[in-house]
């Protein structure tokens, strides 16, 4: 029986030998202990072959007439012994009498005919009217010894004298482990109709269980009872659980050592100077490293608060920031950017609230058609057309959200910017990382518009409870094994990807502030590596960024660097509704001439059938707007120019955009 085995999984039973005499011995070793487990269902086939091998063993020496006579009287006896207990109403007379009846009929036709095609005709007929019979004994039998086992173990430990129920399959096993997995199961209420052969490994053990049939019995069932059969297990180190290749089939595996305890596992430094290239980001138990494919597609980062999510946006950032050929922008939904403000050296943009994240995604908008144009004027060797963007185009562009669900929430009108980009934009060379603690439905735009399905890495960080493993990892994974909630240090994840489909615990990097610093600083002065102590202070008067180079091939797809734009705010520094902003900006460019209702509606900033009198009242209310006499019998409305603080736009090639490209 195949039992998947985690990659991280060492076997450390006794080395077995390779010669054809030791492959032999396994071979029969393996043999007999399938038969061994299956001895109760063999039985009648092993009967039933044995009687006719013993007629052609018969057969073979001779037959004389005095054994026609004693098979015949054979078949009278049993047949006499069937209508018996047909006659008094005994089912075990009326088995043993049919049993017996094909038996020795099978034996005397192996005995007249030897080896023949009428002895084995016979010997398959009462081999399958032996299990029509034995198979419901065996059944009922069964069901009677689990629940006398279940009544047992509910009231006492099993003691090792329980007579001839210790020797029956459910109760015991060939080591220690199975023995006791069995009794767990047997005291959870769900006996264990067989368990393959343990294996044991450098982290602990792992077996497969076939459970009874049954919806009372399925694994799904026994896996919401972990910590109960954990408990019943009795055993040290931790358990988990997940779904067969079949309905009734449970892995069951039980980590003893753990070798990715302890505080953290210290980053080892920038790996990679591609975003092409496998980024590393933690390491499995096996000392292997995790690596991400960020050219595969979009990366959902996703876990509870304080499970390290923070760690391994850092690591993937501070590998990021060491490849040539890739722009990083960045949406930081804490205000101030306090996660993602140490790169803002190594950062094209960096939105750090709703307005200028907002901004952040029209442009990778923009630019995704851009870029798009360009690769339809391309063609490749054999003259077809270039629909994947390569280095060779032009750098990549890698968008980092912290915080996605918070942005979803203050801007609910970016999800569809953001959905357009996760369909489409990876032909382009772009690549979106998303990072949320708190997963949710409305956290990837809600129904009709949900992203997760784009994400097509997800690295699972540990989660409080089980409700939003499926949410982050996938439907059904919860029963496939990607057991989030049972991560129990910050850092350790599950990583779903192209390369890596089945469930393995890992644990990110651990990436301290000083190495943060320490690789913004080197990879934004174009290789100046800091030694400790206060960096050098920047130049008083930067030069405005050079124009990114076009890409090969000429035309310019790729845009430049984004410019976010001030955001429009009133004398007292609140921000202008986007509705008024239209009629404020009206005010200010009239200037002392001041403007009216009626020139503000042919102006098409209002109709006849709404009003701005609410929001020019309120103006004049605070000071920043006053009434200076009529105009074609309309009040007249200017700005006050004690109170007035320009809401115009910042200009686009203003020298403090060129050299911050950064509004906060």
């Amino acid at each position: 029986m195949f039992i998947p085995r985690d990659p991280s999984d060492h076997v450390t039973s006794p080395v077995e030998k390779t010669s054809a005499h030791g492959r032999t011995r396994r071979m029969t070793a393996a043999v007999c202990g399938w038969c061994g487990r299956l001895r109760y269902e063999l039985a009648p086939a092993a009967v039933s072959m044995g009687m006719t091998c013993l007629g052609w063993l018969h057969h073979a020496v001779g037959v004389d007439p005095s054994a026609y006579v004693g098979y015949a009287l054979g078949a009278v006896a049993s047949a006499g012994l069937t209508w018996g207990g047909l006659k008094f109403k005994s089912g075990v007379a009326t088995s043993l009498g049919v049993a017996s009846t094909g038996t020795v009929i099978n034996t005397a036709i192996g005995a007249v005919t030897g080896p023949s095609v009428p002895s084995l005709i016979a010997g398959g007929v009462v081999t399958i009217a032996s299990y029509a019979v034995y198979v419901p004994w065996l059944v009922k039998t069964r069901h009677e010894r689990f629940n006398l086992q279940i009544k047992a173990a509910k009231t006492a430990p099993l003691p090792d004298g329980m007579g001839i129920n210790i020797g029956q399959g459910g109760v015991t096993g060939d080591t220690e482990e199975e023995t006791a997995l069995r009794r767990a199961l047997v005291a959870l209420g769900v006996p264990a109709v067989d368990v393959s052969r343990i294996v044991f490994t450098d982290t602990g053990w792992y077996a497969m269980v076939t459970l009874p049939p049954g919806k009372n019995t399925s694994a799904q069932v026994v896996i919401a009872k972990r910590q109960q059969l954990q408990a019943n297990l009795d055993l040290p180190g931790r358990l988990r659980l997940t779904e067969g290749p079949q309905a009734n089939q449970l892995i069951v595996r039980l980590q003893t050592t753990d070798p990715l305890a302890g505080d953290g596992i210290p980053w080892p430094g920038v790996r990679v100077d591609s975003v092409e290239q496998p980024i590393p980001i933690g390491i499995y138990p096996d000392g292997s490293e995790i690596l991400i494919d960020l050219v595969d597609g979009h990366i959902l980062i996703a876990g509870g608060t304080n499970k390290g999510k923070s760690g391994a946006v850092n690591v993937l950032a501070a590998n990021l920031v060491a490849c040539d050929d890739v722009d990083l922008a960045g949406i930081d939904m804490k205000p101030g950017a306090l996660e993602l403000g140490p790169w803002q050296p190594n950062m094209v943009a960096l939105a750090d609230d709703a307005d200028t994240a907002r901004q952040v995604l029209v442009w990778l908008k923009s630019e995704m058609h851009r870029r798009g144009k360009y690769l339809a004027t391309l063609r490749g060797p054999n003259g077809e057309r270039v629909k994947k963007w390569t280095r060779k185009h032009g750098k990549y562009i890698v968008l980092i959200i912290d915080e996605l669900a918070e942005l979803l929430r203050q801007a609910p009108d970016v999800v569809s910017e953001l959905m357009t980009l996760m369909q489409v934009s990876r032909a382009m060379g772009i690549r979106i990382v998303a990072a949320t603690q708190s997963p949710s439905e409305q956290a990837f735009g809600g129904k009709g518009t949900d992203t997760r399905q784009q994400f097509g890495t997800r690295i699972g960080l540990p989660v409080n409870e089980p409700t939003p493993i499926n949410m982050i990892m996938g439907t059904g994974a919860y029963g496939k094994g990607w057991r989030l909630d049972e991560l129990d240090l910050p850092g350790k994840t599950m990583v779903s990807s192209e390369r890596y489909v089945e469930p393995n615990e890992g644990r990110c990097y651990w990436i301290d502030e000083q190495q943060i610093l320490k690789t913004s600083l080197r990879f934004a002065t174009g290789g100046y590596d800091t030694p400790a102590g206060p960096p050098p202070p920047p130049d008083p008067d930067p030069d405005p960024d050079p124009t990114p180079p076009s890409p090969p091939g000429g035309g310019g797809p790729r845009g430049g660097r984004p410019v976010l734009r001030a955001v429009p705010m009133y004398p007292d520094g609140s921000r202008i509704e986007e509705n008024r902003l239209e009629m404020w900006r009206a005010l200010e460019k009239a200037g002392p001439e001041g403007l009216t209702k009626g020139e503000a509606v042919r102006m098409g900033i209002c109709n006849h059938h709404s009003t701005i009198t609410p929001w020019l009242n309120q103006w004049v209310a605070q000071g920043w707007v006053e009434e200076s006499g009529k105009r074609d019998r309309s009040v007249v409305f200017i700005l006050s120019a004690a109170q007035h603080t320009p809401a115009a736009e910042v200009p686009a090639d203003s020298k403090e955009n060129a050299s911050c490209p950064v509004s906060m």
